[in-house]
């Protein structure tokens, strides 16, 4: 079973581990302090049954997203069920792919999936003035969804396939553990 841990934290690692997810604080302790910790900025394994059931109640309070098999496929899923947020730090010591996915997730003007940014990299759209900030809104939308996708999870679907999916999951793997990206 692997897992990535979802929320931020401003607690130091000796006291009582607070974490916050979509204006809720959970404190946690022992265990599943550990765990969350461990998945936060990549993906980690529970070990043993005890870990299996720590990560269990941590997905059900919502801060870690579980998947049976440790492949890309299942790290891609995983991450679809994160909302990427972008931190405020420079973008400096970045690589092109990187920056460019912070530049989607930072000027799209909406909050951008893995699948679409999977789906953009694959098709070679780059970000630009006419696809970016909330008045093209739109525009990035129609670039995107087509009758062929616009069904529930399509997108998602027929990205997993994608040639690009394993660099984007790891693109956005490096910027979480650069700091520069937080997973809801």
């Amino acid at each position: 079973m692997i897992y990535i841990s979802k929320g931020t934290s401003k607690s130091s690692l000796h006291k009582p581990l607070k974490v916050t997810r979509c204006g809720k604080t959970v404190q946690l302790s022992g265990l599943q302090a550990e765990l969350w910790r461990k998945g936060r900025y990549e993906f980690a394994s529970a070990q043993t049954k005890a870990e299996e059931m720590a990560l269990t109640s941590l997905s059900r309070a919502g801060l870690a997203e579980i998947q049976q098999e440790n492949s890309a496929a299942f790290r891609y899923y995983a991450l679809t069920s994160c909302v990427l947020c972008p931190t405020r730090r420079p973008d400096i010591g970045l690589t092109t792919g990187e920056k460019e996915l912070l530049c989607w997730l930072k000027k799209a003007g909406l909050r951008m999936t893995v699948a679409e940014l999977v789906y953009l990299r694959s098709r070679d759209i780059h970000p630009t003035r006419k696809l970016l900030r909330a008045r093209n809104r739109q525009a990035l939308v129609e670039r995107i969804y087509n009758p062929h996708n616009i069904a529930d999870n399509l997108l998602e679907q027929q990205m997993e396939s994608a040639g690009c999916r394993d660099e984007v999951v790891s693109d956005l793997l490096s910027l979480l553990r650069k700091k520069r990206l937080v997973l809801l």
